[in-house]
């Protein structure tokens, strides 16, 4: 008679099952999902965050700003995050965007809600947008679980850049994609800078050769960032096909920019 591939006491009634119950079912999945989780965490994974002028805003918050270069191509930039090999990426957008852009995007595509917790401006009619979808694909499955909602106000120094991200978020953002020390995040749209300085902080002393398997296609074609970067930014661009440098975080961290207003 067979016997239950876990417990190894019961009989299996069923000649197609393994499992005598739903109990030893239940625990040989969680052993697999588990081993799975630390195997994701034996190594160094490579990340990308993508925060592009919103669709058809580029124009409108960039024009005057040297490193204009017209509307960004969002079916190209999914498909070089797609196509350079990256362990997991993201992607900030605007709420009106989500229907052009979720069609671009793997099915496994997440997103995730970036709450502000501000009221609708009174000179404007209708619906507010008050939030913004942060699309997220792949990454590290880590316990316990995050929540794919964060409430947290935008920014409110560092400059004055459209869309500039406050340090909550990219906290938040970290913990979407499971980033963990000795990973490396490649911020696509730096601006500001203060991703990468951020998660140069929170990986301060690991050291991690994360170079095999990427190819960085993503971060060398939209190297020429179309946003701006802050005058007091020390964070050096990216180059070729290097992955973007990071200056260690100052004492009181500048939101991140790179992106346009929802």
């Amino acid at each position: 008679m067979k016997l239950c591939a876990w417990c190894r006491t019961k009989p299996v009634e069923d000649p197609r099952a393994r499992f005598c119950g739903r109990k030893c079912r239940q625990a040989a999945w969680r052993l697999r999902r588990r081993r799975t989780t630390d195997a994701q965490q034996d190594r160094p994974m490579v990340m990308a965050y993508a925060d592009p002028p919103y669709v058809g805003l580029a124009a409108k918050y960039y024009r005057d700003e040297p490193t204009f270069a017209g509307e960004v191509d969002h079916a190209a930039l999914i498909s070089s995050l797609e196509a350079s090999g990256y362990d997991g990426w993201a992607l900030s957008a605007s709420a009106k965007s989500l229907r052009q852009l979720l069609p671009l995007c793997p099915p496994e595509a997440r997103v995730c809600a970036w709450i502000k917790p501000i009221g609708a401006c009174p000179l404007t009619y209708g619906l507010h947008s008050l939030w913004e979808p942060l699309i997220v694909v792949s990454g590290r499955r880590l316990r316990p679980g995050v929540s794919d909602v964060l409430r947290a106000q935008p920014a409110r120094g560092g400059g004055s850049l459209p869309g500039r991200k406050p340090i909550a978020f990219a906290s938040w953002l970290f913990d979407c994609l499971g980033l963990l020390p000795g990973d490396r995040i490649v911020d696509i749209f730096p601006g500001t800078g203060v991703i990468g300085r951020a998660w140069d902080e929170l990986s301060f002393g690991a050291d991690a050769d994360v170079s095999a398997g990427y190819r960085g296609d993503a971060a060398q074609e939209y190297s020429g960032d179309v946003s701006p970067s802050s005058p007091d930014d020390e964070a050096p661009e990216p180059a070729g096909d290097a992955i973007p440098s990071r200056a260690a975080l100052s004492d009181e961290s500048p939101p991140g920019a790179g992106d346009a207003q929802a």
